[in-house]
């Protein structure tokens, strides 16, 4: 998946995740290093944000899982920073 930052600003990832069964490991690419985002396991569910900040252009969201998974929803938005 992949996220845009159209605009010069940096920005964090606000996100949001369930999933009914199985187990999915989610990252994200910061200045060409995939970092971790968040495990989520079966009848888990997680909201956050990215404690780091980004100016890419291109933010890359990579989803793996270790086998079959069903009920899931994930929700990826980028907020501008504050800073």
């Amino acid at each position: 998946m992949k996220l845009k930052n159209k605009s010069a600003d940096e920005v964090f990832i606000d996100y949001e995740g369930t999933l009914g069964e199985g187990s999915i490991k989610v990252y994200y690419d910061f200045n060409d290093e995939k970092l971790n985002l968040f495990d989520i396991e079966t009848d888990g569910s997680v909201d956050g944000k990215t404690e780091t900040f980004t100016s890419n252009k291109t933010i890359y969201i990579i989803i793996e899982s270790d086998g079959k998974c069903s009920d899931g929803s994930f929700s990826f938005v980028l907020e501008k920073s504050e800073r």
